[in-house]
């Protein structure tokens, strides 16, 4: 299935399921290190605004790494593993490891922004890229239905990241670690835009500003060449009802068929290359 980009899609996919799998055994060895009582290490890297003002600037990249609440944790790395391998097939490992870096980045400096001067106050935990992994994987493929607990029926992506983003905010008020989560939103939309636009299926400004979508409606795009020889034409419609399909409810709802189609579109890609 190679067709979906220039370099082949289960190297990228083994490459970012490897990055999702790095970041969380990292995540949980920092875990069990800080779980000492009044811990050094945790004190050194979880982001405090006094610490910033004295250029201590990495504790915006470590305090992704403090979490002392073992079910916080165990939600968030089953979150980043459920959300992160739907987009693994379409983006490498350093993609997801970048995506995950800017979007708790971003998490970290909207909380920064509003509690720079608040003495006493400190963050922690990865949320915010978590965050940005769920809304990345909202963009790319929107559509794509899920359960969630206590949900008898299924959730489309982009509703659960609207959900999502609208209940953080309506908790920003009452804790601190919304604002990590919706910094965490705002990452990973900007990264999506500016880094991996053609990867972009949804843009939710689109639906709050009423506006046309500026983004593709099929998930992929395919220019038929002439046939030559005895080789048949390949019907553009067919191979844009197949992507959609594909982008919907994933390669396994294919029919042979239908994946002989896609095969044929990916030969004659790389013949054009």
């Amino acid at each position: 299935m190679s067709f979906f980009n220039n370099s082949s899609q289960d190297e990228q996919e083994k490459s970012a399921n490897k990055t999702i799998f790095g970041i969380i055994c990292v995540t949980v060895l920092f875990f069990i290190l800080v779980q000492q009582k009044d811990s050094p290490l945790a004190a050194s890297l979880i982001l405090i605004p006094e610490a910033i003002r004295d250029l201590q600037l990495w504790r915006i990249v470590s305090s992704l790494l403090v979490n002392l609440s073992g079910w916080n944790l165990f939600f968030e790395m089953f979150a980043l593993y459920i959300f992160g391998t739907i987009i693994t097939p379409r983006l490498g490992g350093m993609k997801i490891l970048s995506l995950y870096l800017c979007s708790g980045i971003a998490g970290n400096l909207l909380w920064l922004a509003i509690h720079l001067n608040h003495a006493g106050s400190y963050v922690f935990g990865c949320s915010g890229a978590v965050y940005g992994i769920i809304m990345a994987s909202a963009m790319m493929v929107p559509e794509m239905q899920m359960y969630l607990l206590f949900i008898p029926f299924p959730v489309k992506l982009r509703t659960m990241a609207v959900v999502f983003m609208l209940l953080d905010l309506f908790l920003a008020g009452a804790t601190p670690f919304a604002m990590l989560d919706v910094g965490g939103f705002i990452g990973g939309y900007l990264f999506m835009r500016f880094f991996l636009r053609r990867e972009v299926q949804w843009d939710p400004l689109d639906s709050l500003l009423k506006r046309k979508p500026s983004v593709r409606q099929t998930p992929y795009e395919f220019k038929p060449r002439k046939p030559s020889g005895d080789e048949p034409a390949i019907d553009r419609n067919e191979v844009d009802r197949i992507l959609d399909k594909l982008s919907r409810t994933g390669i396994n709802s294919l029919t042979p068929e239908e994946v002989a189609v896609l095969e044929k579109v990916r030969e004659q890609m790389n013949r054009n290359k």
